[in-house]
């Protein structure tokens, strides 16, 4: 089962075809420059800064508590990270963001979504990294999952892994798309990563440090598969960094989906497909404002 999680790698979904009210910007994000790219579609921003106001940016979207052995008071790529500060990272630690009412994510119907993240040197990296609660298909599974795999099979060398599971609300089977590529799979060094999805076609995308490293189609009975709102359980109330949502709520058995590996930062929803030239333009202006610090 393990074995399947192979990187889906950059990211998840975000982007809508929603009506121009819903399309408001977040706040400025907290770093000395603002990120312009697709400025206008950007709908969710975790920037883990040192402050408690500042870990997450978004309509309906606030920090509730931390535990374990991470916190958002590391160097991060651009300002503070969320990441793992113990000698060992086989122990439980998450993050744990409030999800209101009508929050962004109940919104998203297309999407973009991107992150920098890092896996720690000489370390396992197995582990959740970001996920949603709320009743699913398969309760051991969360309906939204992006983590890290521990290594490949192949190589003997640890990989940054990913995978997002879309669920719908009426319990359809959930889908696995996998990607994989070595062209980001490395230790200690940090990574932008991508997905985007169009809901009128069903095709994602995933990117790695603004270059496409995979690409398919979410159909079902050959036509797309739907908004990417309706992955998201009615009762979803919380978004987790760190630890999966099914291990933290006791639906999870496995112990290293508690885990929390490496560190992520700079995490962006938007509300759109973003274009190839919009992704490679979004790493390269994050790239620069982190040079620039």
């Amino acid at each position: 089962m393990k074995k399947i999680l192979f990187f889906a790698a950059a990211a998840l979904m975000l982007g809508a075809a929603v009506s121009c009210e819903e399309k408001k910007p977040v706040d400025p994000t907290p770093s000395a420059k603002e990120v312009q790219t697709a400025k206008e579609a950007l709908v969710v921003h975790l920037p883990f800064e040192s402050s408690k106001d500042a870990v997450a940016v978004g309509a309906g979207i606030s920090y509730e508590t931390t535990a374990g052995d991470a916190g958002f008071d590391q160097a991060g790529f651009i300002g503070s990270a969320y990441a793992n500060m113990a000698d060992d990272n086989t122990a439980e630690a998450y993050l744990k963001l409030k999800l209101a009412a009508g929050n962004a994510f109940t919104k998203l119907e297309s999407m973009t979504f991107s992150a920098w993240v890092k896996l720690p040197a000489g370390k396992e990296a197995k582990g959740g990294v970001l996920s949603f609660n709320g009743t699913a298909a398969e309760a051991v599974w969360p309906s939204f999952v992006f983590l890290f795999d521990n290594y490949n099979a192949d190589t003997d060398e640890q990989w940054f892994n990913g995978r997002i599971d879309f669920l719908s609300v009426e319990g359809k089977p959930a889908m696995w798309p996998n990607s994989a590529s070595t062209e980001y799979a490395k230790k200690d060094t940090w990574i932008h990563i991508a997905r985007t999805f169009d809901v009128q076609s069903g095709h994602w995308v995933n990117y790695a440090n603004g270059v496409k490293v995979g690409e398919g189609d979410f159909l079902v009975n050959d036509k797309p598969v739907g908004p990417i709102k309706s992955a998201f359980a009615s009762d979803c109330n919380a978004l987790y960094i760190g630890g999966w949502a099914s291990r933290i709520e006791g639906k999870a058995a496995d112990a290293w989906q508690g885990y929390f590996p490496g560190a992520i930062d700079e995490v962006r929803f938007y509300n759109m497909p973003l274009t190839e030239d919009q992704v490679n333009k979004l790493y390269k202006e994050e790239l620069a404002i982190s040079l620039d610090q």
